[in-house]
């Protein structure tokens, strides 16, 4: 009996939490005049954010769709993103590029050299694994 009582408040607690996401996901979207059906969490918070920062092209990408589009994912967001950054765009990721831009929008040269550099793809020495004696002599 203890288990099924367990069982049913770990259900509960797991339907409590998506309520609460999806509740919060409809109050964003009304706070952002949008309709939450047509836009997932991660584009509501984006959109918020960039009408936060006053970047209406930024907002207008998500608000249009622009991001589900395969240009997206074809290069052209890529390339477009290198020509911003002043770099090449073969000699990096698209994370890579994303990171850049984001670490020097922050101010945070050093983590956006951290990448330019190359220092991020160095690879590190793995940790050698102790050795467990038997214990025996």
């Amino acid at each position: 009996m203890k288990t099924v009582l367990t069982t049913a408040a770990i259900l509960f607690a797991a339907t409590a939490g998506i309520a609460s996401a999806q509740s919060n996901d409809a109050q964003l979207a009304a706070l952002l005049q949008v309709n939450g059906a047509q836009f997932t969490t991660a584009e509501l918070n984006n959109i918020n954010e960039a009408r936060r920062d006053g970047d209406v092209a930024k907002a207008n990408y998500y608000l249009n769709h622009e991001n589900r589009t395969t240009a997206a994912h074809n290069g052209q967001g890529k390339a477009q993103l290198a020509a911003q950054l002043g770099v090449n765009a073969s000699d990096y990721t698209l994370a890579e590029l994303v990171t850049i831009d984001s670490d020097r929008r922050d101010n945070n040269i050093q983590n956006a050299d951290f990448v330019l550099n190359g220092t991020s793809r160095n690879s590190v020495a793995p940790i050698a694994t102790p050795y467990i004696g038997t214990g025996r002599r």
